[in-house]
């Protein structure tokens, strides 16, 4: 025979119909369910066993186990599933920043900076929130940091449903078609950085939020959604979405705002023909290639364009994107050839080569002082003296120099005025 279980075991597992008494846990009780029967009927079983001296089956305790993890509990008003529950880190700490909140609701319309401040030091410190305490904070007129939430009840995102500024949602990784309805009505952007996936009902129902749309989270995006995200106004950024099917970029094309695909490693042809029609910033930080085909059809974007990743530019690409109008950003340039900086020397526009690794000759940089806009860089330390001479010469700001290379550049347009 086994070895017979404590005989206390009813009081070891604790009576699951009980209020908990203790300050710490005040409003917090186990809430009446079928799972909460099936557990009352194993634990009965159990202590039958017991009383009458028989074997405990192994599948009898598991039995438990699992009918716990299934149970609901009451908190504050909200239902809250028990595995849910144990996960929420310093969970009595709320007690007194949801105090503290109640008492910030009446400066809500405060445009003091300290007390932005303490908003954002309590509202990071949320690793939990009611409903109760959500309808309050829908009603404050700004950003909402909830960085620390891994989960939120239903009740809660409908409160949110009426907020307006921007609400981050840092943690969540589970995000219901139902809960995605109710952040559809939000005014303001939204992140969710941590859902990994969405259905494709869920991305529809996000498409309608008035506002930016940041899931950097997102690892694949199905034409449908892509589709979806069509109809959404504001920018929306999608960091984690390493390949696009070329008609999801046909989707994404028609999307009214800026794009922010900074994980993509490559475009085709067809998909940058697509996006050749997109109104609206469009950033690629990722790219392995970027055929001169691609470029041309690129270089017919209108809004601020990003070409980053470990792709060269060749001369052709360089010629077709010096058409672009508006900023053109390189942010990750390794070198850049002579023919390739005459080039982009007749770009309209903002030009940035951001990138530490950058190198070009004294006659690229001769080039480049003939451009028209401003000139965005990132340090270029090891610039000799006759490229510096160059880039004096040049007629628009010049950014992020490196300080010694600032001073010489300003010395030398002093002399010249």
């Amino acid at each position: 025979m086994p070895e017979k279980p404590n005989e206390n075991i009813q009081e070891a597992i604790g009576d699951t119909t009980k209020k908990p008494e203790t300050e710490s846990s005040a409003g917090l009780e186990i809430s009446p369910s079928l799972e909460l029967e099936k557990l009352s009927k194993s634990i009965g079983a159990v202590q039958d066993a017991v009383d009458h001296d028989k074997p405990v089956k192994i599948s009898q305790l598991l039995q438990i186990e699992e009918a716990v993890k299934k149970l609901t509990v009451n908190f504050e008003g909200d239902e809250i599933p028990l595995e849910e529950l144990e996960k929420i880190p310093n969970l009595e700490n709320n007690f007194w920043l949801w105090e503290r909140i109640r008492h910030m609701q009446s400066e809500f319309d405060s445009k003091d900076e300290l007390f932005k401040e303490e908003m954002y030091d309590r509202l990071t410190g949320l690793t939990y929130i009611t409903s109760e305490i959500a309808e309050i904070l829908s009603s404050y007129h700004g950003d909402l940091y909830l960085s620390q939430l891994a989960f939120i009840s239903e009740k809660a995102l409908e409160h949110f449903s009426h907020h307006q500024g921007g609400l981050y949602l840092g943690k969540l990784t589970s995000l219901s078609d139902e809960s995605a309805e109710h952040l559809s009505h939000h005014q303001g952007r939204l992140i969710l950085n941590s859902l990994t996936s969405l259905s494709d009902q869920a991305i529809e129902r996000l498409s309608h939020n008035k506002g930016g749309l940041t899931l950097c989270g997102l690892k694949s995006l199905s034409n449908q959604a892509a589709e979806s995200f069509s109809h959404h106004q504001g920018d929306l950024t999608l960091e984690g979405i390493a390949s696009l099917s070329d008609k999801a970029a046909e989707y994404l094309s028609h999307h009214k705002g800026g794009i922010d695909l900074a994980g993509l490693e490559y475009i085709s042809d067809q998909a940058a023909e697509s996006f050749s029609h997109h109104q609206g910033k469009l950033t690629f930080y990722s790219l392995i290639s970027l055929s001169d085909k691609a470029a041309e059809h690129l270089s017919h974007c209108r809004g601020e364009l990003t070409l980053g990743g470990s792709f060269s530019l060749s001369d052709k690409a360089a010629e077709y994107l010096s058409n672009h109008q508006g900023k053109l950003r390189f942010p990750y340039l390794e070198s850049l050839s002579d023919k390739a900086a005459e080039h982009l020397s007749h770009h309209q526009g903002d030009l940035g080569l951001t990138s530490l690794a950058l190198s070009f000759s004294d006659q690229a940089a001769e080039y480049l002082s003939h451009h028209k806009g401003d000139l965005w860089f990132d340090g270029l330390p090891s610039l000799s003296d006759q490229a510096i001479k160059h880039l004096a010469k040049h007629e628009g700001e010049i950014h992020n120099l490196d300080r010694n290379v600032k001073k010489k550049i300003d010395k030398i347009r002093k002399n010249y005025a």
